[in-house]
This record gives structure tokens, sequence and C-alpha cells, in this order.
């Protein structure tokens, strides 16, 4: 086979640009850290690794699902405090109205204290958590509870009042309570309409309302508010589980992910240095080795 002077070239600059490819491919290993950074490096390596930052996407994604949760499960128990203490004070100002040695003056102020608390368990109903009503079953975005002519009522639609939910690896969690939860008896009775009640007896000095049946419909209403909070304790073991979870799955595919698709770069710089001596060696003998032209000698 003849050996001519292109074919000669033609390999020298073949191998050259090999080579310079190695380096490029090397350079970019070790500036970005990776090994693989396109399918056409390794098809099954990027697909193994695409697949894992997916996953931990979607781990970011209930990570944040959970701390909303949280967020709604802390309100929950800081008005369970508040109404706990309500209720107290509500039937302490019972038993106070229940006096008979108590004038009708007397009675008529205590409804003013009345009126104040109405306005507050008004207030704890319309509780907002990033940006959304807690109390709004899946109407989020409207007050359930709002002024007609002049006094409060449940405006939650029965078609919204079910608990709200997130689902995370498959599994639904329930975290939810609405104002029926809290504020609304079985029979259909709600605090509003009860607290107006009260407040109508006082004014009207009606002793036996507020002696008979006043103070057992306001430990009535505690009870369920109480039995619905209850929930929010299961709820929020069911979160640390969740928690857990997605914390040892985070660990492990980002230890994965970095085996997969992390370069050594010591072995890089190992290549990359060899690379750099292979070109320079090639550089050199195709300058020898090339056949001279008539430029050398102007």
């Amino acid at each position: 086979m003849r050996i001519t002077d292109w074919m000669i070239r033609s390999n020298i600059l073949y191998d050259i640009q090999s080579t310079l490819r190695r380096i490029d491919k090397y350079h970019r290993q070790l500036s970005s850290g990776k090994k693989v950074q396109y399918p056409s490096d390794d098809a099954v390596i990027a697909t193994r690794a695409s697949n894992i930052q997916s996953r931990l996407r979607e781990l970011d994604q209930y990570k944040r699902n959970v701390t909303h949760v949280r967020n709604v499960l802390s309100s929950y128990d800081s008005i369970s405090q508040e109404l706990s203490a309500m209720y107290q004070r509500i039937r302490e100002l019972l038993v106070k109205a229940s006096n008979d040695t108590l004038k009708p003056e007397d009675r008529k102020a205590i409804a003013d204290e009345f009126r104040e608390i109405l306005d507050h368990f008004a207030t704890a109903a319309n509780t907002m958590v990033g940006g959304e009503y807690i109390f709004g079953g899946t109407k989020t975005d409207t007050p359930p509870v709002a002024k007609e002519n002049g006094e409060w009522k449940i405006a939650l639609p029965a078609e919204s009042s079910q608990r709200k939910s997130v689902t995370m690896f498959g599994m639904s969690v329930d975290y939810g309570l609405t104002v029926n939860d809290i504020f609304k008896l079985d029979n259909g009775e709600d605090i509003f309409k009860a607290m107006k009640n009260i407040i109508t007896a006082l004014e009207n000095n009606d002793l036996d309302y507020i002696k008979n049946v006043a103070l057992g419909e306001v430990d009535y209403f505690e009870k369920k508010a109480m039995e619905s909070f209850a929930t929010v304790g299961a709820t929020s073991r069911s979160l640390e589980l969740v928690e857990k979870r997605i914390g040892d799955l985070n660990f492990f595919f980002t230890e994965y992910l970095s085996k997969e698709q992390d370069a050594d770069l010591t072995e890089v710089v190992t290549k990359l240095s060899m690379q750099n001596a292979i070109l320079q060696a090639a550089l050199k003998s195709g300058a020898m080795v090339l056949e001279k032209t008539l430029v050398d000698f102007v």
C-alpha cells in the first residue's frame, strides 16, 4: 500500500482533533464537576440521573407541602387554646349572670362583653394562613363566616365543607378542619346563633334560659371543638413519619446521584494531563513528519 503525504497529513490532523476532543471532554468534567452532562456522554447514566433529579424535585415539593400543613396545624393549636379560654370566660359570665341578686342593667353590661366574644369567634373562624382561610374547607379563598344584616353567620357552602388533604407517597393526609367542625353542632345549631340567643336572654333578663339552657349549650360547643382539634395531634404524628421518610430518601437519592454523575477529580486531572502530553507530542512529531512546502523557504 502506497503511503502519500496527503494520507500522513490527514491521519495526523485526525489524531490531533481526537486528542483535542478528549481534552475538551475532560476539561468540561473538571470545570463542571460532572462526568456526564449530556445524553451523548453516556445515555444510561444520563437517563438514571434525570430520573433521580425528578425524584429529588418531587421530594422538594413534598417538603413544601409538609411545611404548609405544619403551619396550618400550628395555627389550629393556637386557636384551640384561644377558644378554650373564651369558653371558660363565657361560663364565668353565665354563672355571674345567673345570680338572682344581679340587676337587669348588670346583665346588659355582660351582654356587651358577649358581643365582643362573638366578634372574637368570628375572627378566629376567619383565620388565614398563607393567604388561605384554614376553616374554609375546599373553598379557601372566601371567608367561612360573614355578617348578614348585622349578624355573624356561617357562609361556607355545604359542598365546600370538606377537610383539606395532601397526597404524599401515594398516601392522603387529611389535615384541614372546617368552620362546621369547630363552630357547629350535629343538630345544625352554630355558636353564632347560640351566642345571639344568650345576648338576647341577657338583655331581656331571661334567667330561666341563662340557667337551664345557655350553660349546657356552651359545654356542647366546647366539647365538639376540642374533639375536632384532637385530630390535629394524629395528623402531626403522621407528618413526622412523612418528614423522616422524605429526609431518608433525599439523602439516599443525593448520594446515589453523586455516585452516578459526579466526576472523580483526581482521575480527571490525571487524564487531562496525559492528553495534554499526547497533544504536545503529536504536534511535535507532526511538525517533523509533514513535508516542507515552498512557504518554509520564503
